[in-house]
């Protein structure tokens, strides 16, 4: 497993941040099977969802419903979701759509994009995921992690943790 820190200027389109961008070119390439269920304004996947309208994504619903209802098997995903409470509020509520606790706290939301997924994902694909965190995938849903990318935005901001995983079997759970 290779662990790289690096510098990036912070912004909300995680996707352009110099340092994540390459590593999207390196795993991503043309995003052609790829999927994101919290697509934003960038995503490279071919194939986009973002519960915001104003987003540029082509279709518009709630994550977990979006992935139960792709059929087929995909080269990866790309998961980079509100990370914090604070953000999920900030990004929904400006579409009238008002989290819950539930919603925001230990919420099953990322989990069970994960479950609806993980089974769609080719063995060799990859799973990347954005974050305050490294919690990832993981071997119960049949990925190792292959690469962790730290980007460090300054003492003031917290660090973006980048996740890439390969799908190595199918999952255990």
């Amino acid at each position: 497993m290779k662990i790289t820190r690096v510098y990036g200027n912070p912004t909300r389109w995680t996707f352009t941040i110099k340092p994540i961008k390459k590593i999207l070119d390196k795993y991503v390439g043309d995003g052609k099977g790829w999927v994101d269920p919290f697509a934003g304004m960038n995503s490279p996947a071919e194939f986009t969802n973002d519960l915001n309208p104003k987003m540029k994504a082509k279709e518009n619903m709630w994550a977990v419903e979006w992935c139960r209802k792709l059929k087929g098997k995909f080269n990866g995903i790309l998961l980079d979701p509100p990370y914090s409470p604070r953000q999920m509020k900030e990004c929904y509520n400006a579409i009238g759509f008002k989290p819950t606790t539930k919603d925001t706290q230990n919420s099953p939301l990322y989990q069970n994009v994960k479950k609806a997924m993980a089974s769609k994902i080719k063995l060799g694909g990859y799973a990347i995921s954005f974050g305050w965190n490294s919690y990832g995938w993981g071997k119960r849903f049949g990925f190792e992690i292959v690469e962790i990318l730290l980007v460090c935005h300054s003492h003031a901001h917290n660090d973006t943790i980048v996740i890439v995983e390969k799908k190595i079997q199918e999952e255990l759970i």
